[in-house]
């Protein structure tokens, strides 16, 4: 989450709510003597925070210390229970497509998961899926979604695998049907962050995910300094349109190959994961070979095959819609 800079006193007092919320979480338990110190604000300061938080339920206030001579200090931590998040992505193509979806706490332990073939294939069977999951977990209060295309920034579907999403306003029809916050985005911009976080977290350089689906459409994901690569218009990543992907019908190994010479040659990833129901991998030593023809040894990402999306899909959409509920409930509203 990108705190803005301080420039009122209000957003001082939001920026403070955030620094200790956020060192909350990383630490599980804290006195405010050790929030102070990690975060050099004052003990006062601390308690003012966290005594208006425990009185709205977001921090719980635990056990005290034993005393050590003086008053003794009492423990605190964020409330998991607080809020939840539903992660949702769809599929497929317009001839068959799956739901899949977890739920997660406010400070982002996975609560629950599952999937559920989307049939029939429509915008009505999809928003009642989501309208039974709201029912059941109630406690939601903001909703990721995943899809095989390209979503803008005002959350308009552009394109889309499966059809019946593109040209709709998928953010703006969620808020207006269900009242809770909610943002949608490209599978893969997901799935890379996911990636990120899991395998390469706090890696400054180039991190990048392609992914080789049963459809002719190749997608790739990228992160540099912790951030998802978007572009000017949301297009970053869509490798399909590369010329040797679109204009020849090239064997897997030699598209995925052709595909990380060129990651390699402009951003100069220092991973790429590599995953999809065409590559296995048993493949990857060909991969390698086939890049070295182009790309010198020392210049060459380490390639990391996955065998499945899901998760880091999953976690991709529910820490990035955990990142962006928590700076529009602070900030926004």
């Amino acid at each position: 989450m990108n705190t803005p800079l301080n420039r009122t006193t209000r957003e001082m007092k939001i920026n403070n709510v955030v620094l200790v919320t956020n060192t909350l979480k990383s630490l599980g338990t804290a006195t405010k003597g050790e929030l102070a110190g990690n975060t050099s604000l004052s003990i006062a300061t601390c308690g003012a925070v966290l005594n208006e938080l425990s009185l709205s339920g977001e921090v719980l206030a635990l056990e005290f210390e034993e005393s050590r001579g003086g008053r003794p200090a009492q423990r605190y931590a964020y409330n998991p229970d607080y809020f939840s998040v539903l992660s949702l992505y769809a599929a497929g193509s317009d001839t068959s497509a799956e739901i899949i979806w977890s739920l997660s706490s406010a400070t982002g332990e996975t609560l629950d998961q599952g999937e559920l073939l989307f049939q029939p294939l429509g915008l009505a069977t999809f928003y009642q899926t989501l309208d039974a999951l709201l029912t059941k977990y109630p406690k939601v209060r903001a909703i990721g979604i995943g899809l095989p295309g390209v979503v803008g920034e005002n959350g308009t579907v552009a394109s889309c695998d499966i059809s019946l999403f593109t040209g709709i306003t998928i953010v703006q029809q969620l808020e207006e049907k269900f009242g809770i916050f909610s943002q949608a985005g490209n599978d893969m911009n997901y799935t890379a962050y996911g990636f990120y976080r899991n395998s390469c977290a706090g890696v400054s350089a180039p991190v990048a995910y392609i992914y080789k689906p049963e459809l002719p459409c190749t997608g790739c994901g990228i992160v540099i300094n912790g951030k998802v690569l978007h572009g000017a218009n949301n297009f970053a990543g869509e490798v399909s349109h590369l010329p040797f992907n679109y204009q020849t019908l090239l064997p897997d190994t030699e598209e995925i190959a052709q595909t990380i010479v060129s990651l390699a040659a402009i951003i100069n990833p220092v991973t790429v994961a590599i995953s999809g129901p065409k590559i296995n991998e048993s493949q990857l030593a060909d991969i390698l070979s086939i890049c070295h023809q182009h790309i010198p040894e020392k210049h060459m990402p380490t390639l990391i095959y996955r065998h499945s999306i899901r998760q880091d899909y999953l976690q991709g959409i529910a820490e990035l819609t955990l990142q962006n509920y928590n700076f529009h409930r602070l900030f926004e509203l």
